[in-house]
């Protein structure tokens, strides 16, 4: 279906080349995932493969690519899309139209699919991604994740070929990415549709794909069948991926030989939760299940502790909802929130996409006035603020960068908000320099030459120039790879530790995690539970409630019952199988 020989692109004024000597066949009916770092190739490849390189995007172009016999060098994008769909990563580049509908039939339209299979095609599209209410909503009135299944929708009632999808669980959280994923196993198995898709999330690739590509710098470092890939962990850390932690998990396992012989085949290792638990059962001696001890209901005591979420002295409150309620339309609202945020407190707000946890975070600084009830901040009631006043206290990190940078060079803006807030001129030179160095940029730098991850650390940088008291942050690890991940996160956890309170809407539970102190829990604009973080993860009836899929060593926990209640790591997990069988001996 697809065949690349020889493959070398370099972008107009580019000073290296994006991809270097690729060489690969793509079988009609394959399901292949790419990873690897952000600026290795993976986006590059994608707009290879729809023909938007070399035809929208100029630069040098060597070898050939093509696409069931069909050379990508001579046939143009738009003779290419009905065998290729694609899924960009901006999603917001992609939408066209003012409603739902309309973005899905405009596709259909414009490539003269007969009129009398428009509405079933539009039907069929709305029923798989699970959207089929939001056909008559307008666009803008819509969450990220929202936009993203809608696009998604758009290309598959085209019902392409091949698929090219580029991170399009972005802004997803983890239910919803796995149900995008388990229909493009559908649609692979079901209608053979071949899928090529680039994704941060290791996690998904390594259970729903059959073949992963790794890329390192432009270069093809592997391409094999996931569990033998998934072997090579050492090599695929120094390319900067971090395999799953089930797959971590089993390597540790080997290497304290903990797996008998015969149990595990050679060259293999878990892919999921499941897997895990049932490996972990297979070592020692298929103790039963239990009925987990954190899956009991939530008490009433419970419930009136997740309404007011207070923790503490409220002379210590930096942030208080007191009966809030908020509506932008029937369908998008938060109601009836009570929450107080402590000095010093690292919160995370995790739920699913419409929850209202972006619409939670803009109420902290004013971005939003509530309907009903007030929201105080540092003593202040945001009705009677401007957002202005607000802003020198509490440092905002939107989820799409690109909203928030404003000047030409990197130096120019990082001084922009200091100079908005009154900073000396002395000390924002100071200031700026400082923070330039410590984050390795280049003054000079054009923002938008920057790739996603590197604007993200800027607006970042600029944030952290200012020393807000309070740090909110909506979904700051989108679009990242692991090591710009971990490196932002380090960061928000220094800037903690110095006693900054932060407040981060984030859908990688693994994240939440390894930083959160507490997390509320969010479903249909309310919170559910406010609680510390792994008490929250091991509470399976809560995770379920609001459709949020724990963190893979606390899914495992959950699979293995009361003996593993409370295990959350790997280390933790080594241990605790390490106690059972002794117990055993």
């Amino acid at each position: 279906m697809i065949e690349v020989q020889e493959l070398t692109f370099k972008y107009k004024n580019a000073k290296k080349n994006a991809l270097q000597d690729i060489t690969l066949k793509v079988d009609d009916g394959d399901f292949i995932g790419i990873i690897g770092e952000s600026g290795a190739g993976k986006t590059t490849f994608c707009s290879i493969l729809n023909g938007l390189i070399p035809h929208h995007y100029e630069g040098d172009f060597y070898g050939s690519v093509k696409i069931d016999g069909v050379d990508t060098f001579d046939t143009k994008p738009d003779k290419l899309a009905l065998k290729v769909g694609s899924v960009f990563q901006d999603i917001e580049s992609q939408i066209i139209s003012q409603f739902v509908e309309e973005e899905i039939l405009f596709g259909l339209e414009n490539f003269g699919v007969p009129a009398d299979q428009i509405e079933q095609r539009i039907v069929s599209a709305l029923d798989a991604l699970g959207i089929g209410e939001l056909r008559h909503r307008e666009i803008s009135s819509l969450s990220g994740g929202q936009k993203q299944k809608v696009v998604i929708a758009a290309i598959l009632a085209l019902e392409p070929d091949i698929l090219v999808l580029d991170e399009p669980t972005g802004e997803l959280d983890p239910a919803s990415s796995f149900q995008i994923f388990t229909l493009l196993k559908k649609l692979n198995e079901e209608k053979g549709i071949t899928i090529i898709i680039a994704e941060q999330k290791i996690m998904l690739l390594c259970e729903f794909a059959k073949k992963l590509l790794v890329l390192e710098e432009g270069k093809m470092v592997h391409l094999g069948e996931i569990r033998s890939t998934l072997t090579h962990q050492r090599e695929m850390e120094e390319a900067g991926i971090n395999c799953p932690r089930v797959v971590t998990l089993t390597t540790e396992m080997k290497k304290q030989e903990l797996i008998p012989d015969g149990v595990l085949q050679p060259n293999s290792t878990c892919v999921n939760a499941k897997e895990a638990a049932e490996l972990i059962q297979k070592c020692i001696n298929n103790i039963p299940s239990k009925e987990s001890k954190t899956e009991a209901n939530l008490s009433q005591n419970d419930n009136d502790k997740k309404d007011d979420g207070n923790t503490g002295n409220n002379e210590n409150a930096v942030i208080e909802f007191k009966n809030i309620c908020f509506a932008y339309n029937e369908a998008s609202f938060v109601k009836d929130i009570n929450l107080t945020v402590q000095k010093g407190d690292f919160i995370s707000l995790i739920g699913s996409n419409g929850a209202g946890k972006t619409t939670f975070s803009k109420l902290c600084n004013g971005l939003i006035k509530p309907d009903s009830g007030d929201v105080f901040v540092l003593g202040k009631n945001t009705k009677k603020e401007k957002v202005s006043n607000l802003a020198k206290h509490i440092g905002f990190l939107f989820q799409n960068p690109d909203r928030q940078i404003c000047c030409d060079t990197v130096k120019k803006e990082i001084t922009f908000s200091l100079k908005n807030n009154g900073v000396p001129a002395k000390e924002t030179e100071e200031r700026v320099n400082k923070i330039i160095s410590d984050f390795g940029f280049s003054p000079d730098a054009e923002p938008f030459n920057l790739s996603r991850g590197q604007r993200q650390h800027l607006c970042l940088a600029g944030l952290i120039a200012l020393n807000p008291e309070i740090l909110v942050l909506d979904e700051p690890t989108t679009g990242l790879d692991y090591r710009e991940c971990m490196y932002v996160m380090q960061r928000i956890k220094e800037l903690n530790e110095q006693g900054t309170t932060v407040i981060m809407v984030c859908h990688d539970m693994e994240v939440v995690l390894d930083f959160a102190k507490r997390v509320a829990v969010m479903d249909r604009g309310q919170i559910l539970a406010v609680d510390e973080t792994r008490k929250i993860f091991a509470n399976k009836e809560l995770m379920n409630k609001a459709h949020i899929l724990p963190p893979q060593i606390a899914e495992t926990a959950m699979l293995l019952g009361n003996d593993f209640s409370g295990v959350f790591t790997t280390e933790e997990m080594i241990t605790r199988i390490k106690e059972i069988k002794s117990e055993r001996k």
